[in-house]
Formats: C-alpha cells, structure tokens, sequence
C-alpha cells in the first residue's frame, strides 16, 4: 500500500475512532511476543524531555514514538507514566488537571490530545500531568501497525468495544498518585480534575464509574466520548462536555450520556459543535470546534466550581 494511501485510509479511520475500546480478541496482537523483544526505534527529537513520573516503578517499556498523520504520537507502553507541567508560581492556583489523550487504546495522541493542552492550562494557573498509559501491544513494523489499525476500527460508529483495562488502571493510579502527592506538586488536596478525549474519554467515564477509594474528583471532562452510555457511578463531579454533530458517535443518534447526567443531579455544561468531526484535539483548525480549549478553560476557571 502506497503510504499517500495508507496516509487517507488512517485519516478516515481517525476521523472514525471512536471512543471506543479495543477488545483483546478484536486485536490479535494483543497475544502478541512480549514487549521486550520489541526493537529499540530512535525516539524523535519533539519527544517530551520533561521529568516523568513513574506509575508502575521498574516496569520495562519498549515504546515507540513516531510521528503519526503529522502528530507526535507513542503506542506499545508498558511503563504508565505521567508527565508534569507546572504553573508559575506567582499564578499557581492550587488545582491540577490530568490529561488522558486518546488513540483508540492502540498508541496515545500525545500531541494533538495531550502536551498544548496541559501547557494551556499551566498557564492558566493549573498544575497539569499528561498521562501516557499503557496501551494494546501493536506491530513495531509500520505497514503491520497500518493493518492492525484497519481491522480493530472497521465499522467503528456502528459498534462499541470494551475497555483496555490496562488504560483504565492507569488512569486510576494517576489519580491516586496525583492526589496522594499534591503538597509536594503544588496543588491542594481534593483538588485533582480529569479531562480525557475519545479512549481516554472512555477511561475518565470508568474512574467516575468506579473512583479510587477516598479520592475526590474535583471536575471532568469528557471530549468527543461515546454519547450511548450513561456514567452510572456515585459521583457526579461538574462534568464539561463535547462532540461534533459530523463526529460518528455522535451519529449514533442518542444522548444517554448527558441525559442520564442530568437526571443524576450532575451539573454539566454542553458543547455540541456543527463540525470538527471526530479527534478534533488542538491540531485540527478551520471549525466551529477549533475554539473549544478555550471554551473548556473558561468553564473550568469560572463555572466549574459553581457546579458543586
């Protein structure tokens, strides 16, 4: 396959990707050889330099970052970590925000979902912490990753998928890490939001579903997650949502998710933009959705803590 037409195929599929959750038996290569056989590529020079923090101490990681539909993105992690972006102190306002990007559970949108909009909000006066977690193990080889890729999301929009559980953990973990050290990290306890797009959407809906124990979500934020399921935990944190109406889950036609938030007592405020199409993130300007980072601050600062 030629790459221009690899390149096409991988934009429609994005545009596609769902929220959605990749099933170990919908993506064989999950059984794949362990990931320490796994071949070191270089890692590009745009890569994050910053200090990371572990989640899983000592795990052995083999991932690879590569650019990807002109994106910085990284897949086959099997080290959790997050990646801290401090405020001024002079404009440090007490709160931090984990970013869980998506990618379909298949590599994490690092870039377009991850690094400008911690950066956005540390200026802003958040403490901020990307979170690369674990994602399914996937061919090192590109042109095998390509048909991974096609086989796991063909019909996406059409159908859902389960949680990479893995993913979901992470999220947790960051959580709990977050929240356990936020002296130290310069935020105040109690005071720890969550932002997820499409995958890591899905993940942000299972922490709410099942939170760390003693953990207080302070805020969430849902972008472009599957609007057919409900959030049926016990907290009900001010919720910040949007989608595209030309974004496939969307199309589905139904709107569980803020419906049943509503009915739950949960404070919420909805964009729901006339196009941008799925995986709109930072990168993809020209729409009506290209202005909702912004949109998205603005609440967090001014009406995300009247939600409560």
């Amino acid at each position: 396959m030629k790459s221009w037409l690899k390149a096409t195929v991988f934009s429609v599929m994005i545009a596609g990707l769902g929220a959605c959750q990749v099933q170990a038996q919908a993506a064989p290569q999950a059984e794949a050889a362990p990931q320490a056989n796994l071949p070191d590529l270089p890692i590009p020079e745009d890569a994050p330099d910053a200090d990371a923090i572990s989640l899983i101490p000592g795990a052995e990681d083999k991932e690879i970052w590569e650019h990807f539909l002109n994106q910085l993105t990284v897949r086959n992690v099997t080290s959790p970590q997050i990646y801290p972006i401090y405020p001024s102190a002079e404009n440090n306002n007490g709160k931090a925000v984990i970013v869980v990007p998506g990618g379909g559970y298949m590599f994490a949108s690092i870039e377009n979902e991850g690094f400008p909009i911690a950066e956005r909000l540390a200026e802003e006066g958040y403490t901020a912490f990307v979170l690369k977690y674990r994602t399914v193990p996937t061919s090192a080889a590109p042109d095998a990753f390509v048909q991974e890729m096609m086989q796991v999301f063909s019909g996406l929009g059409s159908r859902e998928l389960d949680a990479y559980q893995p993913a979901v953990d992470d999220s947790r973990l960051a959580m709990e890490y977050v929240s356990a050290h936020c002296p130290e990290l310069g935020c105040e306890p109690g005071s720890v939001g969550l932002i997820g797009f499409s995958a890591g959407a899905m993940s942000v809906m299972e922490v709410l579903r099942a939170p760390p124990e003693d953990v207080e979500v302070d805020s969430a934020a849902l972008i472009y997650p599957p609007m057919t399921q409900a959030v049926d935990g016990e907290i009900t944190p001010p919720l910040y949502l949007a989608i595209a109406s030309d974004d496939p889950l969307f199309q589905q036609g139904r709107f569980t998710l803020p419906k049943a938030w509503v009915e739950a007592n949960g404070a919420m405020e909805l964009h729901l933009y006339s196009d941008g199409g799925h995986g709109f993130g930072t990168l993809r300007k020209g729409t009506s959705a290209s202005n909702w980072l912004e949109q998205y601050v603005n609440w967090l600062t001014l009406g995300a803590g009247s939600g409560k």
